[in-house]
């Protein structure tokens, strides 16, 4: 397994502190169930506006399709055929003659703009690559392809299994699995010398067992990383009633993955899920966004953050970000170019 090192704020401080509070908000609005779609727009104290950057990666320009016509066999884009979506600058902002950057990568000549965004950005505006990883297959998917969404829905996706299968907190199956291992395979591809992806400097995970197993199959060997994971609650899936998104125990998360970090408050049973409620669009946003905010307070942090989930969470991102719609397969990857404007 890989060394890492934490990027939680030190206790005391106030940005410490403030992320604290705002974890604590979230999860008021979460247990509350009164928060819906209708009142979103009355949630005025956010610390950053965020927007999609366009015109960087394949995946945010509309005439990429991200998935096929045809629904029973989809076919989606093949972002390990095309640099992971990067697209080729003739030239950035920050870059001076042909010369200077020539023999650079694509990668290399991206990383290098966007770590000189801050010198060149107005105060309070900030930019962050982010690396959505959805997890590979689980039982749970298997047994909704099986019985069909409707009845998935309505009955299935409320029991514990079916006698033969168990999706209760779903693990992944062998072919999750090796999509996990094959993610692994193209990052070690982008990460070589000849392509130059930059390592992300922090990296967070949700606590339902098939991202810690996707996370750890994925990014195990490594060694050249500095990311200790941070398993965080706001990057579950969606929450409620199925009974696949009820996460373990933390003495179980911990039993699993016991060098990474779990973040401070993480209560030991599940303490979000509910039997009668499944979460809104709405009421995900507002934890979306404020992992969002936690990650964009720490000013000193990295440029490039992972985040292991689902597709729920990445779909909730992406609307918070203002990213178009693009749906994942099980144990795809997506880039996203955030740039957030401090409201304050």
């Amino acid at each position: 397994m890989p060394k890492f090192l934490s990027n939680t704020p030190p206790r005391g401080s106030s940005l410490y502190i403030s992320t604290i509070l705002l974890s604590i908000l979230a999860v008021l609005y979460l247990a509350s169930g009164f928060f819906s779609a209708t009142t979103a727009p009355a949630i005025s104290d956010n610390m950053f506006d965020y927007q999609n950057v366009d015109g960087y990666f394949m995946q945010s320009d509309p005439s990429t399709d991200p998935v096929g016509p045809d629904e029973k066999y989809p076919v989606y884009f093949d972002y390990t055929k095309h640099n992971f979506g990067l697209i080729a600058a003739e030239h950035y902002p920050n870059e001076g003659n042909h010369l200077d950057y020539k023999d650079r990568t694509p990668w290399q000549r991206f990383t290098s703009f966007l770590n000189a965004l801050p010198a060149t950005s107005p105060p309070g505006t900030q930019y962050r690559l982010l690396y959505l990883a959805r997890h590979g297959e689980g039982y749970h998917n298997v047994a909704e392809s099986f019985y069909g969404t409707k009845a998935w829905d309505e009955k299935w996706s409320k029991l514990d299994g079916n006698g033969t299968s168990v999706w209760s907190d779903a693990h992944l199956t062998a072919m999750g699995e090796q999509q996990a291992r094959d993610a692994g395979k193209f990052l070690t591809g982008q990460f070589s010398s000849e392509v130059k992806m930059p390592l992300p400097g922090e990296w967070y995970v949700s606590p339902l067992t098939r991202c810690l197993e996707t996370a750890n199959l994925t990014w195990d060997g490594f060694n050249g990383s500095s990311t200790k994971p941070i398993i965080k609650e706001m990057v579950r899936e969606v929450m409620g009633e199925h009974t696949c998104d009820r996460r373990s125990s933390r003495t179980v998360i911990h039993g699993t993955v016991p060098e990474w970090t779990i973040e401070d408050g993480f209560a030991e049973e599940d303490e979000l899920w509910r039997a009668d409620h499944r979460e809104t669009w709405a009421e995900h946003d507002v934890r979306s966004r404020a992992f969002l905010d936690e990650v964009f307070a720490n000013e000193e942090g990295s440029k490039v953050v992972s985040v292991t989930a689902h597709s729920g969470t990445i779909a909730s991102l992406l609307r918070v970000t203002g990213h178009r719609k693009f749906p994942l397969q099980t144990g795809g990857m997506l880039p996203v170019f955030v740039k957030a404007t401090r409201t304050e």
